[in-house]
């Protein structure tokens, strides 16, 4: 029987309130004392969980980075994959170049040229290694190339494929001129002026590559630690690149020259080939487990021809104008057109020399990548060019670097 039988019904209903409340605080004192055990319980079982996640994604990644390929061991020697540490000495120059031509409707050609470059970069650096990964930071030295510079790589490079990235930016004086007619012609002129105002260049790019025969011949041989051709052999290679572009000019840097092209970006992917070669010049295997008497000289050759299949072009020109005050102000022309498709280049060539632990390489990297659209200004989109004619637009990014690499493997 309930002790509350017999009670008013609203009697009833007050205790069961007071009976709940009660319980409510019970709980809560339970609650309060339990809370810091609690708290060490969900932060222990956090711990766990994210440590097994980790530890199972790095084991991938370790196991990505340092597995042992199946090879030909006649053609090919894997040294035990480990850390290794190097330093860098470089020389790189940068730049870009472009011609605008066009015409007027009195038939007056015209060519209006930019052009932003570097001085000989001359960098030092450190390289860090682990397996097939490669990180490494560079710093100029002496004079600088430009007025700001700043660069930066990484390098995936396995036996069967790899990712190459970089980026470079820099800052600094820019040339351009204009010539109208002929020379010799009464209405020829001609100017060329190095203004004083900057530009800024901006280039990043990912390139990849496939290796076909890479049970037999070790690309990164020459380039990197870790990889040693035995034998002179070489391969057909499949490459992708994907570059993203800009030069920005300020509108009183492009008042003060004569310019049709004041900043514009690009996007660019590249798809080809070619063929890539090990010569082997000397090698004598290890003679312990440490690699101690293994000696190797090895030259790479690349060359790989790549067809740029979307180019995708923005161009912004500066429209001058003044106030009733006489102050100038400026606004924005903008073009944007896809560019038909150009065939560029990618080249490369190496030496490597492996002593014991220790290996050198001398690099030397090419590129050459070019923009070219005979209609690389929407008339629809840019007034300002409505009394020019032909307009045509041809550029190319350049950059060559010459690399020391001295590693010692742990």
């Amino acid at each position: 029987m309930n002790m509350t039988d017999g009670l008013p019904f609203s009697v009833q209903n007050y205790i069961k309130i007071r009976c709940f409340f009660a319980e409510v605080y019970k709980m809560s004192v339970f609650l309060h004392v339990m809370r810091k055990h609690i708290f060490f319980l969900i932060v222990i079982f956090a711990v766990s969980v994210t440590h097994a996640q980790e530890a199972s994604s790095l084991e991938r990644i370790n196991r990505l980075l340092t597995k042992r390929a199946d090879v030909d061991t006649t053609r090919i020697y894997q040294p035990k994959p480990g850390f290794a540490l190097g330093l860098i000495s470089s020389g790189q120059k940068a730049g870009f170049d472009v011609d605008v031509n066009f015409s007027f409707d009195d038939g007056t050609d015209g060519l209006s040229q930019y052009s932003l470059s570097e001085n000989l970069c001359k960098k030092a650096g450190f390289d860090v290694e682990y397996g097939s990964l490669a990180l490494s930071y560079s710093f100029e030295l002496g004079r600088r190339s430009a007025q700001r510079k700043l660069s930066f790589g990484l390098d995936l490079m396995r036996r069967t494929w790899g990712l190459r990235f970089n980026y470079f930016s820099i800052t600094n004086p820019f040339v351009s001129s204009l010539t109208l007619g002929h020379e010799g012609a009464d209405d020829y002129f001609h100017d060329e002026i190095v203004t004083d105002e900057v530009a800024t260049l901006k280039s990043f790019t990912i390139d990849g590559y496939y290796v076909f025969n890479n049970k037999r011949f070790a690309y990164p041989a020459a380039y990197k630690i870790g990889l040693i051709q035995r034998r002179t052999t070489g391969s057909w290679i499949a490459a992708a690149r994907y570059m993203q572009g800009s030069v920005y000019n300020s509108p009183d840097a492009a008042f003060d020259s004569y310019n049709l092209l004041d900043c514009f970006s690009t996007m660019q992917a590249s798809v080809g080939g070619g063929y890539s070669v090990n010569f082997v010049l000397w090698h004598r295997d290890p003679t312990d487990f440490r690699d101690k008497g293994l000696r190797n000289l090895t030259i790479n050759l690349t060359a790989m021809p790549v067809l740029t299949v979307f180019n995708y072009l923005k161009t912004v020109s500066y429209e001058y104008e003044y106030d009733e005050e006489g102050h100038r102000y400026s606004g924005e022309n903008v073009s944007k057109v896809l560019c038909r498709p150009v065939p560029n280049y990618i080249g490369s060539a190496a030496l490597g020399f492996t002593y014991d632990r220790f290996f050198f390489s001398a690099q030397f990297i090419y590129n050459r990548f070019y923009f070219r659209s005979r209609d690389a200004f929407n008339a629809s989109q840019v007034e300002v060019y409505d009394l020019l004619e032909g307009l045509g637009y041809k550029g190319v990014f350049h950059d060559w670097a010459l690399k020391g690499l001295l590693v010692y493997r742990f």
